[in-house]
């Protein structure tokens, strides 16, 4: 399937939900919005945060007691703040501690549903914030292929850079072969900000060692800005692999030549 085609179920909404989901917002004057989806298997959500297959995400520790409450899995709510029609906050719902105020209740939606629409908020109709912020919980539904949205939004150049810094850090925890590839393209691309190569160039570094470490290579070898190539030595030099070992002397006896 072309990724054009495969981008249309996230980018361009053709489910009447992700419609229906910005309509409810762009009607509301002021106040907020909630609804709910169906999480991937291993995201445990709890007062203070979020685990994803045992790692930390955004996680508030109580002093000492770090011990995680009220923790659930299953499903995920997501709340957003409006204003004039324009959503200036998303979060995600963690303590169910906290009183809950009046919202408009919009119920559960199918996880593609969910991630079609904040991935719309990540182009339109909210701040700059907020835009970014609707990136987490979006990498949180029950879609396997989530990641391909998130290379076009990295790729966009017009989009708000939190925006696309966000993406790219998520694309490098994602484990498809395709996104590496993306994220080499992102990085070797000299029409972009270095601020934007960098972020790339971090999230390979978040990739598996087979699949990192030859690309970052090529990118410290072929990166036209020496601050690329910098970058690209910083990371791999925290691998303890021995292609990075042999990479870098093979680059200091050449200097010696």
């Amino acid at each position: 399937m072309r990724r054009t085609a495969i981008l249309a179920a996230f980018l361009v909404a053709p489910s009447p939900v992700v419609g229906q989901l910005a309509e409810h917002v762009r009607d509301l004057d002021e106040g907020a919005v909630r609804f709910s989806f169906e999480t991937k298997p291993g995201v445990e959500i709890c007062d203070q945060g979020v685990r994803i297959d045992d790692r930390h995400m955004s996680w508030r520790s109580h002093g000492r007691d770090d011990r995680a409450r009220n923790c659930r899995f299953g499903v995920a709510e997501v709340e957003l703040e409006v204003r004039g029609g324009v959503v200036r906050d998303v979060e995600l719902v963690q303590d169910l501690d906290e009183p809950r105020r009046e919202v408009l209740e919009l119920g559960e939606v199918a996880p593609a549903d969910a991630v079609g629409f904040l991935f719309s908020l990540s182009r339109s109709g909210a701040t700059a914030d907020a835009a970014e912020d609707a990136i987490f919980p979006a990498m949180l539904a029950a879609v396997d292929d989530a990641w391909r949205g998130l290379l076009d939004l990295a790729q966009d150049r017009s989009l708000d850079e939190g925006v696309r810094k966000a993406t790219l850090f998520w694309l490098g925890q994602e484990a498809a072969d395709a996104a590496t590839s993306g994220l080499a393209e992102v990085a070797l691309d000299e029409a972009e900000d270095q601020e934007i190569r960098n972020a790339a160039i971090f999230a390979l570094s978040q990739r598996p060692d087979d699949e990192a470490i030859p690309v970052l290579m090529e990118v410290a070898r072929t990166g036209e800005h020496a601050e690329t190539r910098r970058t690209a030595m910083f990371w791999l030099a925290q691998s303890p692999d021995e292609r990075v070992v042999r990479f870098f002397e093979d680059i200091l006896l050449r200097r010696l030549r």
